[in-house]
């Protein structure tokens, strides 16, 4: 019986300073509720180390530009509004890169234990994101705000967060 209590407190130890882990590393980015919402959602948040807290944001940021490369896809192929054929043609190569490119080398560097590739790669999703957004300025609306907007974040957040690496 009292093994089990020491087990059982224990495990409260280590799963409160996994929650403290948590809070703590997202105080330190630009978005802390995004953070502590997305890493809070993966339970492997609750037994994680730092590394795996960035692979959570990598793995959530992949989530959101494969909507956004899927919504891209059904919306080149729905006869589009002329104005949206070029931006969305220019999107559809910026969500490949985020995803052939940028989070592929995010998931490298930290799994091989250097930060500062992955650093490079959560900036370059960010800014791909936030260039598929500026493809539509000239029109009345980006069907892509939305997504495009939580890969920016997610992407922001992701960078900070591999920052602690660095």
């Amino acid at each position: 019986m009292k093994n089990l209590f020491f087990l059982m407190m224990f495990l409260a130890i280590v799963l409160q300073t996994n929650a403290n882990l948590v809070e703590t590393t997202c105080k330190n980015t630009p978005n802390y509720a995004l953070c502590v919402k997305t890493l809070r959602s993966d339970k492997r948040s609750e037994k994680g180390d730092i590394t795996t807290l960035a692979l959570i944001m990598v793995d959530a940021i992949k989530s959101k530009a494969n909507q956004a490369a899927n919504m891209i896809s059904k919306l080149r192929h729905s006869n589009p509004p002329a104005a949206w054929k070029d931006a969305l043609k220019d999107c559809a190569f910026s969500y490949k890169v985020i995803l052939t490119a940028s989070m592929p080398e995010a998931i490298e560097a930290l799994t091989k234990g250097d930060p500062k590739f992955a650093e490079d790669g959560m900036v370059g999703s960010s800014g791909d994101a936030q260039e598929c957004e500026d493809y539509f300025k000239g029109t009345k609306y980006s069907p892509l705000s939305k997504l495009n907007s939580a890969v920016h974040e997610l992407s922001d957040v992701g960078r900070a967060i591999v920052r602690n690496l660095l």
